[in-house]
């Protein structure tokens, strides 16, 4: 027992003395790398465990005898289902690379399921040698169903078991963040250490497409621009400077997976009355809006933009976003929200640990005639230490505290959560 409990310390004190040196990883960078004329193949597996200790306080509310959500309840303090991730790489040809992701245990789905896969186009060899040499020297392009590329967030954002790049467990309560079907270009201008980004998608994490779905104002076709404009610039050793513009556009159609699109990212469990596998049970849905009891609309038009910004200095991290949403309902009534979060993270020793605060505040301007309480806003904050054990393994704790006010669909329009969680996890 003494010989286990020896090499036990041991390994923890030698994976606390390991590098973690964190490099904020934001859009990759081209793959000049050259092709063997065999396709490589390789993997990545994340598996995340979590222990929630979560109290809330709030109760719903009903109209004309139609439950607008389950009543209040207590939550137990206890380990949640593990999430484990595993990906697939390949590089195909010169410059044209593959990743296949999979769940294979998510709170979105218990049983194994992919998530979606893509390519990244690097150069148009397998055209024709040197096809387009001079635009493609500074161009990617990305093909097929996985996060679009709107803001900087899903950057430090939690995707399942995935949580190596957030500095806390929990990920923005309002997260525009999804999945679909999409296509991107991407353009560098090194000279100025900025970039350009165009896409369209169709907009949905789960299509149903095929299905046509019309009326007098929506359709289920509709398909979403979005773009971004970036500087990334090193201006020593010390000092990184980020500042990125990004807009989406979409209008016409009856559903918006924009905000309503994360599988996996959403860790807490079954508050708020939610069923303990509702992905979005902490998380708040600005393009969803309630016109009715018990009914919610997507809005069929929604215009949103977001400033992000990051800026570290030596082993000091700061990052903020700013959105706006303007949205309208099929009613023609708007719901405009302006939705800003500002992190700061303190890493210490090499980087193998650190301390992070985050404060969140989203404010919509939307009149409930059924039920009005006025401009409904959410306010969360973060507190989070965290630990790299090694390169691989992170411990962290966290305590966060979410109120809700003015929220037609609680009584006297008021709900609150707080309390800590605990997340240990691995990545090879």
């Amino acid at each position: 027992m003494k010989k286990i409990a020896i090499v036990l310390l041991s390994t923890v004190v030698c994976g606390t003395l390991a590098s973690a040196k964190i490099v904020q990883q934001f859009e990759p960078e081209k793959d000049t790398s050259a092709f063997s004329g065999k396709p490589e193949v390789s993997f990545a597996v994340d598996l995340s465990f979590y222990y929630q200790g979560l109290s809330q306080d709030y109760q719903g509310t009903t109209t004309n005898g139609t439950t607008y959500s389950l009543g209040s309840g207590g939550i137990e303090e206890a380990l949640i289902l593990p999430t484990a991730n595993f990906d697939i790489y390949g590089k195909i040809m010169s410059g044209f690379n593959v990743k296949l992701q999979t769940m294979l245990a998510s709170h979105h789905h218990n049983e194994t399921y992919v998530k979606g896969g893509y390519a990244t186009i690097d150069n148009l060899d397998f055209i024709a040698p040197g096809f387009l040499s001079d635009v493609m020297r500074n161009t990617t392009i990305k093909i097929g169903v996985n996060d679009i590329n709107y803001g900087d967030d899903q950057y430090r954002r939690t995707d399942n078991a995935n949580v190596m790049r957030n500095p806390f467990i929990n990920n923005l309560a309002v997260d525009g963040y999804t999945q679909g079907t999409h296509v991107e270009v991407l353009y560098r201008i090194p000279a100025i250490s900025s970039f350009a980004m165009v896409g369209i998608t169709n907009g949905q994490a789960n299509p149903q497409d095929t299905t046509v779905v019309e009326t007098a104002s929506t359709s289920s076709n509709r398909y979403a621009l979005y773009g971004k404009l970036g500087f990334d610039h090193e201006l020593s050793d010390d000092l990184r400077f980020r500042i990125t513009e990004s807009v989406y556009y979409i209008e016409g159609v009856n559903r918006v997976d924009l905000y309503n699109g994360d599988k996996a990212g959403n860790v807490i469990r079954n508050v708020y009355g939610t069923a303990n596998t509702d992905v979005f049970s902490s998380g708040w849905q600005p393009t969803s809006v309630y016109t009715s009891a018990g009914t919610a609309t997507i809005t069929p038009d929604v215009l949103a933009s977001k400033t992000n910004f990051f800026l570290k200095y030596k082993d000091t991290e700061f990052y903020a976003m700013y959105e706006v949403i303007n949205a309208e309902d099929i009613n023609g009534k708007s719901a405009d929200t302006k939705h800003y979060a500002v992190d700061l993270v303190q890493r210490f020793y090499n980087d193998k640990f650190w301390l992070a605060a985050r404060y969140e505040n989203a404010v919509q301007e939307y009149q409930d005639a059924f039920n009005d309480f006025g401009d409904a806003e959410l306010t969360q904050w973060q507190l989070a230490a965290g630990w790299f054990l090694s390169k691989n393994a992170v411990a962290k704790i966290e305590y966060i505290d979410q109120e809700r006010e003015k929220f037609s669909i609680y009584k006297n329009g008021n709900a609150s959560f707080n309390g800590f969680m605990v997340n240990a996890a691995l990545s090879f």
